[in-house]
């Protein structure tokens, strides 16, 4: 199995790993953009904007050079964050797979350039918060990934080795993270990110989550 060499402890990234959640961020984003009088974005250009954190994306949507990144920023998790799970819904195989961990006693933990508290709305939403003992945002203090900070602090709390840790994502700085952090790694092709899954180097691309319940080619010890 994927997770049978020595794998302690899982972690999980948030957006397009977990949830398919770009449809309520897009909806907000554009709300926001149209009150200054801006055109909106599609889906999959929000997707592709995705991975770096709120700030990031503000950046990226606006791309006007400004100082009002970090207004932008609290004004959208203002907004975002009471109705997170509006439009937002587990990925495919995403059940499968927490409920196949869960039965192994495999402690899963989150680790998201989300705000924590954006976080937990989203997992308590979908009834997904009870699989995770742990969840570790940007609100942490924690760089933010690509920085394996998180990934490391999430592997201690869960009382496992970087080595014996499997971080699953879907974007550069989840990759990054965990070659950071001396993790294996595997990605779900979700299309969130500016960079395809198959470029990204994980070990393993996934095209379900539920992959991660079937017998796969062995991640490298």
């Amino acid at each position: 199995m994927i997770y049978s060499v020595g794998c302690r402890a899982v972690l999980f990234d948030l957006d397009g790993t977990l949830v398919e959640s770009a449809a309520d961020i897009a909806e907000v984003l554009n709300h926001m953009l149209a009150g200054e009088g801006r055109a909106p974005y599609a889906i999959p250009e929000v997707k592709r904007m995705m991975g770096e954190g709120v700030h990031r994306l503000m950046e990226k949507a606006y791309a006007d050079g400004t100082e009002r990144t970090a207004e932008r920023a609290e004004l959208f998790l203002d907004l975002y964050t009471p109705r997170s799970a509006k439009l937002s819904v587990p990925v495919d195989g995403a059940i499968a797979a927490l409920d196949h961990f869960k039965a192994l006693g495999v402690p899963l933990a989150v680790c998201t350039n989300k705000p924590d508290e954006a976080a937990r709305a989203v997992l308590e939403g979908l009834g997904l918060m009870p699989y995770f003992r742990e969840v570790i945002g940007s609100a942490s203090g924690l760089p933010r990934k690509p920085d394996p900070a998180i990934l490391l602090e999430a592997a201690r709390r869960l009382g496992a080795a970087p080595t014996e840790t499997l971080m699953v994502g879907d974007t550069l700085p989840d990759v990054a993270a965990a070659r950071a952090a001396g993790m294996r790694v595997v990605v779900l092709d979700s299309g969130y990110g500016e960079v395809a899954a198959s470029e990204l180097g994980a070990d393993t691309v996934l095209t379900s989550l539920s992959d991660l319940a079937r017998p796969l080619v062995s991640l490298p010890a």
